[in-house]
């Protein structure tokens, strides 16, 4: 089937491609709603580059020609001034043509991938690689190890929870959540210094639900957006999801490189920055009170939304809680997202948006589109375990139990670490980030350790194009003292032997 004609000539192709599918539009031929077909689709039935249909997409959907929904796709705008003539037989067919055009003569879905599904495969595979069992001695986990007290008691407000609320939790829940508990955490971050309201409140399936809610809501596809890198690979993930073209900003000692950054601004105009202020995921840097007022400074001239990853704020070993970046917003540029999952249990799977109310309103819509509910059940059982107070005694006992394996785990990576190794342990997470001396892959030196019981995960895992080669991530969340001493011992020799192999 020809959709229309494009030829090499003085008329740029890209313009060809979009002037050939408004004619289409406005003819009637592709009435308003007709999804069109993917960039990938149309530049192959057409014979041209993606780049050219992106580029023709672009400037329809400027015109509001055409509307995009993140990755359900490309459809014909519903005021497009398309005229009122009756359709055609020809019409129909070609309209049926654009709803088969995702599919190959023979079938096959997996040419028809998109962007963002191929590196998503890419990424998953490269992650992949690095899993572990979760039984086995091992260091590679993120989160917290069960804590049998905080179980009990848990299980105490499950339990009171269903016997004087049946008839409400059962049933259908809020879209924005379990109200008593929104209530508890707009309290929360008040007293941290965030001045919250129950309205400015949504609960979520957890971090990367709210991270791909955002970009469901407010992301067009090829909107840039800009992330630490090295950075965690789930929100790497949930952008590639959203459509983003992600760009990665390099960290330093004193959080994300704030003038890299504002290079970046003015250059490619982002749609978000996402950050993660305190003890960055994975190198556990902290950024510093300067970085902070220069990033806030630079998103409020621009205008740029700063999406802030509170994953752990609360669990500062040193009992001084370093005070979320929103607490300085004046300007509402600071959407915070925080995770109750992976500071109690991660089967809780319970997150929170903090930003304003128009902002929780149209989160709350897309919400409803693909999660109406989350549990009732669980949400007001962990309402009631925050209430009691449990939660409070939680992070007091947490702190106690980790501020000791993080004193012992920096005296063993000192002493049999060779003295080239650098590594940071994170002042609020289970973790250690290690860069190894010149010349050693992490990748190869994972093959190594794993023939020998001892497990991490090498350094390119969580940087975006690229890179991390000589770096390394260890979490000691799960693992016994005696287990941390005995996989630094590996680890340690493995680099030895390594270096004495070069000498």
């Amino acid at each position: 089937m020809s959709l229309f004609s494009v030829e090499r000539g003085p008329v740029p192709i890209y313009l060809q491609v979009k002037n050939g599918l408004e004619e289409l539009i406005r003819s009637g031929s592709l009435p308003p709603g007709t999804k069109l077909p993917s960039s990938r689709s149309l530049a192959r039935i057409l014979g041209v580059s993606r780049n050219s249909v992106l580029e023709a997409y672009d400037l329809l959907r400027a015109e509001g020609i055409v509307e995009a929904y993140g990755t359900a796709g490309t459809y014909v705008s519903e005021v497009s001034c398309a005229r009122n003539i009756p359709k055609s037989v020809e019409a129909s067919r070609l309209s049926e043509g654009f709803r088969i055009l995702e599919r190959d003569s023979d079938g096959r879905l997996e040419e028809d991938l998109s962007d963002w599904a191929s590196m998503l495969s890419n990424m998953g595979g490269r992650f992949k690689l690095y899993a572990h069992d979760q039984d086995a001695m091992i260091l590679s986990g993120v989160t917290l190890a069960f804590d049998r007290l905080s179980a009990e008691r848990f299980r105490s407000c499950l339990n009171y929870v269903l016997t004087n609320y049946p008839h409400r939790l059962l049933a259908y829940g809020e879209t924005e959540g379990y109200g008593p508990l929104r209530q508890w955490l707009a309290t929360y971050m008040t007293d941290r210094g965030v001045t919250t309201s129950p309205d400015e409140v949504l609960l979520t399936g957890g971090f990367q639900q709210s991270l791909t809610l955002l970009c469901s809501t407010f992301l067009n596809p090829g909107d840039t957006v800009l992330i630490e890198n090295p950075c965690y690979p789930g929100a790497l993930i949930c952008l590639l999801h959203g459509g983003a073209n992600v760009v990665g900003i390099d960290m330093t000692p004193y959080g994300v490189d704030v003038e890299q950054a504002h290079e970046m601004i003015c250059e490619l105009r982002p749609r978000f920055i996402c950050v993660t202020p305190f003890c960055q995921n994975p190198t556990g840097v902290t950024m510093d009170t300067q970085a902070r007022k220069r990033l806030l400074a630079l998103t409020k001239e621009h205008g740029i939304i700063i999406v802030e990853n509170g994953f752990t704020d609360e669990l500062s070993y040193s009992g001084r809680l370093v005070p979320p970046l929103k607490t300085e917003d004046r300007m509402g540029c600071v959407i915070y997202m925080g995770s109750l999952s992976d500071i109690l249990f991660p089967g809780l799977k319970i997150g929170w948006i903090v930003a304003s109310k128009p902002i929780i309103q149209a989160l709350t819509l897309s919400k409803r589109a693909i999660d109406p509910f989350s549990s009732p059940i669980l949400q007001a059982a962990c309402y009631e375990f925050c209430r009691q107070g449990y939660f409070t005694t939680h992070l007091a006992r947490i702190r106690k139990t980790y501020i000791r394996k993080r004193e012992l785990i920096n005296q063993t990576l000192e002493k049999h670490l060779p003295p080239d190794t650098e590594f940071r342990v994170s002042e609020g997470r289970m973790s250690v980030w290690i860069t190894l001396p010149p010349g050693i892959d992490s990748t190869e030196l994972h093959r190594e350790a794993q023939a020998l019981g001892a497990s991490f995960i090498p350094g390119p895992a969580f940087f975006i194009d690229g890179g991390g080669e000589r770096n390394l991530f260890i979490s000691y969340a799960n693992s016994s003292e005696q287990g941390i001493i005995q996989e630094i011992k590996t680890l340690g020799d493995l680099i030895s032997r390594r270096l004495l192999g070069r000498a």
